[in-house]
């Protein structure tokens, strides 16, 4: 006698990009019932969404999940309609925190139901047609947000190294998570919404540190909100990932003013780059912060954030554009404060008004005005015009490009430094000249427009851009500046420089002889071997004598 045939569920998700991954199919994916076939697609936001529907009806599902965030779900909405264009009677369930707090327009946009909240019981519930809350069909109408008991989800198999994922995993980052919740009520925030802080037990997740050990995983990223909100447990954590193999390295969001100093000296005597800790500023406006709800204590962080610069710790910082009570004056200040800490990263974000959020409730009270769609990106409000939102969107830009991709980080903390320029006011300057660039631009394009935006304000500043520029070129570059024909004097010099390296290096086939941009007297002298080998900055002092060596062997980030 022929059994019956098990359901076969797909999970979907499009991702922003590749090298991320989804763990909310995966714990979907392990907590599944035995008598579902369950499989994993996942594409990205730029895929065609006609291929990504094919790829999904080609395994013939009897369900199909879709997880939906702020930064898919127009994508999301697309393949949806893919889905029922070629498969009308398809039933697809929708969740994730874009669907939890408005899931209505998706249950006219055609799915079969939502899940509001943590979807691991929930979800399995409903398919096999179980009466559960948190669901919302066309005839079921919840407002219960569903939360799963985390020591259930130790029960099953671990969603981390699953056999599907061994073959890219060290092509992509590991998410893991140690918490739920979050114990702040920030104003803008989603999880201002979920009601106090659950944690997987220790034993649990030093289990997952062991097994890392063993892993090809290069890069983990803690989804934890707050992964410094019990101090003892977090440094007990940290010290567990220290102790892993060094090709792993590790993402953790702080509450800056809230570390302990046990937690702030372990950072700090950390291998460069090993940890990267992203710390929420957002702004320092007093008033503002009030407002949305967080109470900083402002001296403390700006310590907490200066000791790290001062120490080289990869520290990503946020700033959001837009908050109550900020008009542009106050937001610049905010900025100029922050950049004078001189973190690793600063991100300039725009608020969104995300559904459920307290800002979003209380729009019309604070003048908001904002995209209809996803991500609901704020357009003006009460203390901010249009015009004036699009002047933070530039520098915005201005700072990705230049400072937070490392190409100029340096050389514009020095410059602001030295010629006492406001930040805000230079990164919008920058943003003018990089918009006016064609599309698409080549390094030397970028670093001549740079140069013609700052020579105004910045007399040396071409002898430092000469150096970054260099140091960005793994390939012998021409100049991106009018160069005048050569002095015997300097002809001379290079000559003797020449000479002298060819005593010391073989195979040199390009070398440039430029004024050194720091204290010295003397040059630096880039040197490109033959064969592809590191390129060099070599610097002599004013007798000729080789000082110092750098090789160089890509325009890493963090050259």
């Amino acid at each position: 006698m022929m059994g019956m045939r098990t359901t076969r569920v797909v999970l979907a998700a499009l991702n922003a990009k590749y090298i991320h991954k989804n763990l909310a199919l995966r714990w979907l994916y392990v907590s599944a019932p035995a008598d579902f076939d369950v499989s994993i697609v996942e594409g990205v936001i730029r895929d065609d969404p006609m291929h990504t529907a094919d790829r999904i009806l080609e395994k013939q599902p009897d369900f199909v999940g879709l997880s939906v965030y702020i930064f898919n779900a127009e994508e999301t909405k697309r393949l949806i309609r893919y889905l029922l264009e070629k498969s009308p009677d398809l039933p697809i369930i929708v969740g994730g925190p874009e669907v939890t707090y408005d899931p209505y327009p998706w249950i006219q946009l055609g799915v079969a139901a939502v899940v509001r909240g943590e979807g691991e019981v929930v979800f399995w519930e409903y398919l096999q047609g179980k009466s559960t809350q948190s669901i919302v069909t066309k005839e079921i109408h919840s407002n219960v947000i569903a939360r799963v008991d985390l020591q259930k989800l130790e029960t099953f198999e671990p969603p981390y190294f699953l056999p599907f994922d061994q073959e890219d995993m060290g092509k992509r980052y590991l998410y893991m998570e140690t918490s739920r919740g979050c114990p702040y009520k920030c104003a803008y925030c989603l999880s201002s919404l979920e009601q106090g802080m659950r944690f997987f037990s220790v034993n649990y997740i030093e289990t997952l540190f062991n097994a890392l050990k063993t892993s090809d995983v290069k890069q983990v990223k803690f989804l934890d909100r707050t992964f410094n909100v019990n101090p003892k447990q977090a440094l007990g954590f940290a010290r567990k990932l220290r102790d892993l193999p060094r090709s792993i390295s590790f993402h953790v969001e702080l509450v800056g003013d809230l570390l302990s100093e046990e937690l702030i000296e372990f950072f700090i005597h950390q291998d460069k780059g090993r940890f990267r800790v992203e710390i929420g500023v957002q702004s320092f406006k007093r008033e503002t912060l009030l407002e949305v709800g967080r109470f900083s204590n402002l001296s403390q962080l700006k310590n907490v954030i200066r000791r790290f610069s001062e120490a080289d710790v990869h520290q990503h910082t946020d700033l959001i554009s837009g908050l109550p009570f900020e008009d542009l004056a106050s937001f610049k200040d905010s900025f100029n404060t922050l950049f004078s800490l001189n973190p690793f990263e600063i991100q300039v974000g725009i608020l969104k008004l995300l559904h459920g959020t307290r800002l979003r409730e209380h729009a019309d009270d604070y003048g908001y005005k904002y995209d209809s769609h996803s991500p609901y990106t704020l357009r003006s409000s009460n203390w901010m015009s249009a015009s004036e939102m699009m002047t933070v969107e530039r520098v915005a830009q201005a700072v990705e490009k230049t400072y937070n991709s490392q190409k100029l980080r340096k050389t514009l903390q020095k410059w602001i430094t030295n010629y006492e320029l406001n930040a805000f006011d230079l990164f919008d300057d920058l943003g003018k000249t990089i918009n006016s660039l064609p599309r698409p631009y080549s390094q030397k394009e970028f670093f001549a427009a740079i140069l013609a935006a700052v020579l105004p304000k910045v007399n040396n500043a071409l002898v430092d851009l000469i150096d970054d520029y260099y140091r960005l070129s793994p390939i012998y570059p021409q100049p991106f500046w009018a160069e005048e024909p050569m002095t015997e004097a300097q002809k001379q010099l290079r000559k003797t420089i020449r000479t002298t390296l060819d005593s010391r290096y073989r195979g040199i086939k390009h070398l440039k002889v430029v004024s050194r941009n720091d204290t010295f007297e003397g040059n630096f002298v880039w040197v490109y071997p033959e064969g592809g080998q590191k390129h060099m900055k070599i610097a002599f002092n004013d007798n000729f004598e080789l000082e110092s060596e750098i090789r160089y062997e890509t325009p890493h980030r963090d050259a």
